[in-house]
């Protein structure tokens, strides 16, 4: 017909023996293919039943470049399949679109008399897909042992790989077709070919959660420490996919339990990365060690738990002995790293074990810096309660309270304060906290200040510039407003002789300037001159 579908190809497709027998003897083509994009003829409800079973990579359930062998072997038609052997068809036609030969549609499909017809007529076992499957590769993906051992039995290459390194035995135990994986085994297949990222089929089966697969192949005598590029061992696998089974099995097994990957992180590293906390107990109850140090940024698995949040984690590694104070290149510790993250329950299973309350970063910060940093007000509470001080600075003399208000943490603020946080000290910008809290122009951090009795009149900078300066220049009324409230002073003079009025003028600060007038700020010839400011001030 116009898709060339040959009555040849119908009588197959449906498995009509006499009619197929018929056309033979009338010399038929064997070989003709439908054409490409054929549609599915309709009307025939067995035909179109026929095509759900076959591989299609467009899924459009069309005929592309299929023979008669083809739409046999598809729907298990094993005696058509023999007559066309026998009358001299092509086995090895292949469709153009992915490379099955008539011998992988029929493994694709679990119909073994047609496997079986199609060895014994001859078919090359050996023959590729586009991908490089061979059909026992297609036999052994879709879990079909049957198709398998009728190919094994026939000599079909037992390891042959596909294009990305893969054999038969990979397929299986990716897939967890046990059966196939036993049989290829019993046929001695190779059980340390690796695929192009040197994965073996262990790391594969222990990747995928697959146990009956990793009992299977560590029985049969595979290297459980076989690694990949990456130098991932098949434990390693186990514990990234959280597949404890695999775990036991690999640990049962003698699997190391401290090999290292690429950049020196173990299994117990990765455990306790992902918050595994069942494999962390396992791990260390098999002795795994709890130093190990990863080679890039130098964290230990207590570093690496206790940043993640893990607290469970965090106090198994603890009762293993893991060392409290390691420091990572950062010169971080677990707590340090536990306060940045803000996970209270990690603070203060560190705090109960001893840690270093006072463990300084590489940039001079303690742990108390970090949780105000991020916000963490619990976890600020516990680090204070354990005698954090609270008036520590970093290498560039910032304080807690500063941290917090830089980043606008209002309950640490609080806290701080509360906890009698001195408010005078200056960091390296010559800045207290309140001139800091003016500069940004956050009312309530100034009112807070003020009430805790902050210092007006402290100066910043090489200009020595007070608060109400600061406010001023940036143009923060209500915060101007506060400081005047207070008693702040309103003809305060800097080193340049600049007074807030005339700061706020200079910056067209009109409501400030208003507010300073009104606190009885003298005018200068500059100010008094400028009635358009004025204007704009409301006078």
């Amino acid at each position: 017909d116009k898709d060339g579908c040959t009555p040849l190809f119908v009588a197959c497709s449906s498995g009509r023996e006499g009619c197929v027998r018929v056309m033979l003897d009338a010399a038929a083509n064997m070989n003709a293919r439908t054409k490409t994009k054929a549609a599915p003829l309709q009307g025939f409800e067995l035909f179109v039943s026929m095509l759900s079973g076959m591989p299609n990579q467009s899924g459009d359930h069309s005929l592309d470049d299929w023979t008669p062998m083809h739409v046999a072997c598809c729907n298990g038609h094993a005696g058509c399949v023999r007559m066309l052997v026998e009358a001299g068809a092509n086995t090895e036609v292949a469709i153009k679109s992915d490379g099955h030969t008539p011998l992988h549609v029929a493994c694709q499909n679990d119909h073994e008399a047609c496997v079986r017809a199609l060895v014994e007529g001859g078919a090359k076992k050996e023959a590729k897909t586009e991908s490089g499957a061979t059909p026992l590769f297609i036999a052994c993906q879709e879990g079909y042992e049957g198709c398998a051992r009728i190919l094994l039995r026939a000599g079909a290459k037992k390891d042959a790989a596909d294009h990305a390194g893969w054999t038969p035995l990979f397929a299986a135990c990716r897939e967890n077709n046990v059966a196939c994986v036993r049989a290829l085994l019993e046929a001695g297949a190779n059980k340390e070919m690796a695929t192009h990222e040197d994965a073996t089929p262990l790391f594969i089966a222990s990747q995928q959660g697959h146990v009956e697969c990793v009992n299977m192949l560590l029985r049969a005598g595979a290297n459980k420490n076989a690694a990949n590029q990456l130098h991932a061992t098949p434990l390693m696998a186990a514990c990234r996919g959280r597949h404890m089974a695999c775990v036991r099995a690999l640990l049962a097994a003698g699997a190391d339990k401290d090999a290292p990957d690429f950049r020196g992180a173990t299994p117990l590293y990765m455990a306790c990365d992902i918050g595994f906390e069942e494999c962390v107990h396992v791990l260390l109850a098999a002795g795994a060690k709890t130093e190990g140090k990863t080679s890039d940024v130098g964290c230990t698995p207590l570093h690496m738990a206790a940043y993640a949040g893990h607290a469970g984690i965090v106090r198994a590694l603890l009762a293993a002995g893991a060392n409290k104070e390691a420091t990572d290149r950062a010169n971080w510790t677990p707590l340090l790293s536990a306060s940045n993250k803000g996970d209270e329950a990690c603070v203060r299973a560190l705090l109960s074990a001893g840690a270093n309350v006072e463990a300084v970063s590489a940039d001079g910060a303690r742990p108390l810096h970090f949780a105000c940093l991020g916000g963490h007000t619990a976890s600020a509470s516990a680090l204070l309660a354990a005698g954090a001080n609270v008036d520590v600075v970093d290498k560039f003399g910032k304080t807690p309270v500063h941290t917090a208000c830089e980043h606008g943490r209002t309950a640490c603020m609080r806290m701080l304060v509360k906890a009698g946080a001195k408010l005078e000290i200056v960091n390296d910008q010559g800045s207290t906290v309140l001139l800091t809290a003016c500069k940004m122009g956050v009312e309530a951090y100034v009112r807070m200040l003020l009430a805790a009795g902050a210092n007006t009149e402290a100066t910043v900078g090489p200009h020595l510039l007070t608060p109400l300066h600061v406010a001023c220049e940036h143009g923060h009324p209500a915060c101007v407003a506060l400081l005047l409230k207070h008693g702040a002073n309103a003809a305060a003079v800097s080193k340049t002789g600049v007074t807030p009025l005339k700061l706020a003028y200079s910056k067209s600060r009109p409501i400030c300037v208003r507010l300073l007038l009104d606190h009885g700020a003298h005018r200068s010839a500059e100010v008094h001159s400028s009635a358009a400011l004025l204007d704009n001030a409301w006078l």
